[in-house]
């Protein structure tokens, strides 16, 4: 369908035009929809591939449109028509798949070979799952044009750790103990009611895309309502005759209860004919149940899926929320910085002025009117698929804390972060957690691990951990006094002019040797864990006259200059590719300075900014004074052994873990959100002389590899080949969590609650 797609679209005389787009959509789902139908048995086998075949490409375009009015013609103003004895055959198709007059351009051969070889006689549709249309609906558009709205299609596999947690799980449960019933009579009544809620429930998915959700959970109910309908016929107990009943169906889930509104035509398209693939396919399955013949076709037309911008639209124009179930889907997957003016504020709308709201994910706005719609009826029960920002770092407290501040929510269950698969050839590679919430009190829930486990857990907090619902903010000073300052490095804004290799600086000392004395070591995260080397020029307040004297030291400086005036490239060639930001500009007037100087006058404590989750224990050191950390990095001046042993404990670690940004997987260490946050213990006599020695012991370990970088010792090979590194942080974190009064043993979810609860009583709730 994706080769189809491709070789049609490039037949327009302007493919890019949103018209273009459009009808090459309805075509493509006609298309789809018909090559079904012939496999499927709705129409005559064969019949839409004779239709084909009857005609060449070159008059393959006049055929279809022929056709396509046709199955749009009922059958009282058929009786004034005078089709061709082929064109008779087909049946009235209804449903408003083909009522609209679309735009298709001159076809030819291959488009022509396409449809006839590969679509209709090399494949076999009448079995196709209708959530792989998504799949063909991806591979259909552009990376660029899946990135900037966030679609990524939902596999089967994914579409159940939404919905199965949600209601399905349940649905099967209350359905095994009604079968389980002994008493005839009281099964009997019972399948009744269950059956007569099967036909009441409501759905909703304000991100259907193609309609994975909505067909796989009406698929999932039909299966079930066949159970039923199975049951009932096995007793003998049914109120109906199935056979006889002409005007009344044992069909009560009806696609009228499954709504979703997609803000893509394209996507609407697919939607609408993957829907009425699954329906004819459960009806099918039916039939073969209550032995019934069913009126296949014309299709019914039932309006439950809209085109519109969800974060704009009222909700309840879909289904009111009196009416509405469950809340489900995957809504797209749009980070805060590559949301356009328009999608932050859709957000912004929503959430309101609060502190962080321009930084929240594109999906925070489905949570908000998700949460609200479920404030109007706290029956609804939802849960979203969602890149794993939205659980960890700066974002939990503007959009949970709002969420919970402003509706009660909670989380009912989750699963934590795992990696996005599909079946599409360009899949997502993001990191995704699920999240299933409602509103009202706290009332415990269940947290999911990527292999399938599950947990039970007292309350799931917005980090989705068993602890008490408390989120983090940044601040701007650590909590609690006597501990040293930490900032981020310094960051030159250079365009890589005053930033060498080994080779590089050889070289231009080879050429400008005066410059040796302004030479410095550079470490940022990745030279600092690889232990590899790299320098700066370090001009500082560097006289002009000195400059002067150098002239490639000079040249160095009219290019960084140039850089942040936006009028030059890049030490690698390169232009910006937009104007720099006002303060780049203004720095241009200091360009032997660094845009931001942090360089330190004593021995300071480093802190990778990014650092592989793989790790038990961040890597982090003590930096002689000559060396410059970049921006890449935290530093905390005047650092005891005793605030390294703390900071690399467990203990912090953990809380690094839980409340942290990621990038990725790999942990984001930020200073005023991990480091500003963390509850320090209160040491009594001894702690400080203990925990400081003990420090000095996992340094000395280190030392005794030191032919081997940061990412070999606290790599997989951690225990295996470093026993006494690894022995040395066991000791420190013992005597940490003693410092902590606590005996947890390491169980880093006691330690986690443990420390909430300390942030709770230093910032008083």
């Amino acid at each position: 369908m994706g080769q189809i797609h491709n070789e049609i679209a490039d037949l327009y005389h302007d493919p890019d035009s949103e018209e273009s787009h459009h009808a090459l959509s309805v075509l493509c789902t006609r298309l789809m929809f018909l090559m079904f139908c012939e496999d499927a048995g709705l129409i005559e086998p064969g019949l839409f591939r004779d239709y084909v075949a009857s005609v060449d490409g070159a008059h393959l375009r006049g055929a279809l449109i022929e056709l396509f009015a046709w199955l749009d013609t009922d059958d009282e103003a058929r009786k004034q028509e005078y089709p061709s004895e082929l064109l008779a055959r087909f049946p009235y198709m209804n449903g408003g798949l083909f009522r609209e007059r679309i735009q298709i351009p001159q076809l030819n051969e291959l488009v022509h070979y396409e449809i006839l070889v590969s679509g209709c006689q090399e494949f076999d549709w009448s079995g196709v799952d209708p959530t792989v249309f998504g799949s063909i609906f991806e591979g259909a558009l552009s990376h660029d044009t899946r990135r900037s709205g966030g679609m990524h299609y939902t596999s089967p596999e994914n579409i159940h750790k939404v919905i199965d947690p949600l209601f399905l799980d349940g649905l099967k449960e209350e359905l095994d103990d009604i079968l389980a019933k002994q008493n005839p009579s009281a099964r009997t009544r019972a399948l009744r009611a269950y059956h007569d809620k099967l036909g009441r429930l409501t759905f909703l998915d304000p991100a259907c895309g193609s309609g994975n959700f909505l067909t796989e959970t009406y698929v999932c109910l039909r299966r079930l309502e066949n159970a039923v309908l199975m049951e009932l016929q096995r007793g003998g107990q049914s109120e109906i005759s199935f056979e006889e009943a002409e005007e009344e169906s044992p069909v009560k889930v009806t696609l009228a209860n499954f709504h979703g509104i997609e803000v893509n035509d394209f996507a609407c398209c697919v939607a609408r004919t993957a829907l009425w693939i699954a329906e004819k396919q459960a009806d099918i399955n039916t039939a073969k149940v209550v032995k019934r013949v069913y009126d296949e076709l014309p299709l019914r037309e039932y309006g439950t899926i809209v085109k519109a911008n969800a974060l704009q639209l009222d909700w309840n124009e879909v289904v009111p929320a009196s009416e509405c179930d469950y809340i489900m889907g995957n809504p797209p997957f749009i980070g805060a910085s590559l949301c356009t003016a328009q999608q932050k504020d859709d957000v912004v709308s929503l959430f309101g002025k609060i502190k962080l709201s321009n930084s929240l994910d594109y999906v925070s706005g489905w949570y908000y009117k998700a949460s609200e719609m479920m404030a109007a009826n706290p029956a609804i029960r939802s849960a979203l698929v969602s890149t794993n920002s939205i659980c960890q770092g700066e974002q939990v407290a503007p959009l949970w804390g709002t969420l919970r501040e402003r509706f009660g929510v909670r989380i009912d269950f989750a699963w934590r972060t795992f990696i996005w698969n599909s079946q599409a050839t360009d899949e997502a590679h993001v990191h995704c957690v699920i999240v299933g919430f409602s509103v009202g009190n706290d009332a415990g829930g269940v947290i999911y691990e990527r292999d399938g486990m599950e947990g039970s857990a007292q309350c799931v907090s917005p980090y989705l951990i068993d602890a008490p619902w408390i989120t983090v903010s940044g601040r701007s000073k650590p909590l609690g006094p006597g501990h040293p300052v930490m900032k981020n490095g310094s960051k030159p804004t250079d365009g890589g002019w005053y930033l060498f290799t080994d080779e590089e600086k050889d070289e231009f000392l080879f050429r400008e040797p005066a410059s040796a004395r302004f030479f410095r070591p550079w470490v940022g995260s990745v030279e600092f864990i690889n232990r590899t080397n790299r320098w700066c020029l370090y001009l500082g307040d560097v006289s002009p006259s000195e400059i002067v004297s150098m002239p490639h030291v000079l040249e160095r400086v009219q290019a960084v200059r140039d850089v942040r005036l936006g009028v030059g490239p890049n030490s690698k060639g390169k232009m910006a590719a937009k104007k720099p930001p006002a303060p780049t500009q203004k720095a241009a007037a200091t360009p032997m300075r660094f845009f931001c100087d942090n360089v330190q006058e004593d021995t300071y404590l480093i802190v990778p900014n990014v650092s592989s989750s793989n790790r038990k224990y961040v890597p982090i050191g003590f930096m002689e004074p000559n060396v410059i950390a970049s921006n890449l990095v935290a530093t905390a001046e005047h650092a005891t052994l005793y605030d390294f042993g703390i900071m690399t404990s467990q203990f912090h670690n953990a809380w690094l873990r839980t409340v942290g940004g990621r990038l990725k997987s790999d942990y984001r260490y930020t200073p005023g959100l991990v480091y500003n946050t963390f509850p320090w213990p209160e040491p009594k006599d001894g702690d400080v002389d203990k925990i400081s020695a003990l420090a000095q012991k996992v340094l000395d370990a280190r030392e005794g590899h030191s032919g081997c970088s940061y990412a070999d010792l606290y790599g997989s090979n951690f225990e295996l080949l470093f026993g006494d590194l690894a022995a040395a942080h066991r000791e420190l974190d013992a005597a940490v969590e003693a410092a902590y009064g606590v005996d947890f043993n390491g169980d880093e979810e006691k330690i986690v609650a443990h420390l909430f609860k300390l942030y709770a009583q230093k910032t008083e709730g």
